[in-house]
């Protein structure tokens, strides 16, 4: 019963990460002015406060962490790049975020990928 309730909660968290990261990757694709990535919504902000505390919590359920799990960190990286580039101008501030969001949606997928995966080879 306790490894099912664990399963379904690393589920559950997973479920959340990819959502937000999914939020966080769509307002950066659909962003077409500088003034869009340094006044951010306030919706987008609990989005990534949100993102963050689920991978808290999760650390916390987590016995060991995987390699992939450091990767959001250059995700929140490329959301807190253009907040402190006021004068800067050109498009690359545009491809280090839309590029870079992908990293909070990498380790969840990856961790959906290894947990069912994991599940296929108990049932075998």
């Amino acid at each position: 019963m306790k490894n099912k309730l664990n399963k379904g909660l690393a589920y559950l968290l997973l479920i959340i990460l990819i959502a937000t990261a999914l939020y966080v990757f769509i307002y950066y694709m659909l962003a077409d002015q500088i003034v869009d990535l340094r006044t951010l919504p306030t919706g987008f902000l609990i989005a990534v406060i949100v993102y963050i505390l689920t991978q808290l919590i999760k650390r916390y359920f987590q016995k060991k962490m995987p390699w992939y799990n450091w990767l959001y960190y250059l995700g929140l990286i490329a959301v807190v790049i253009p907040l402190p580039l006021f004068s800067v101008q050109g498009d690359w501030v545009f491809t280090v975020t839309r590029w870079g969001s992908l990293f909070l949606l990498i380790p969840p997928l990856i961790e959906i990928i290894v947990l069912s995966r994991s599940k296929r080879k108990v049932q075998r």
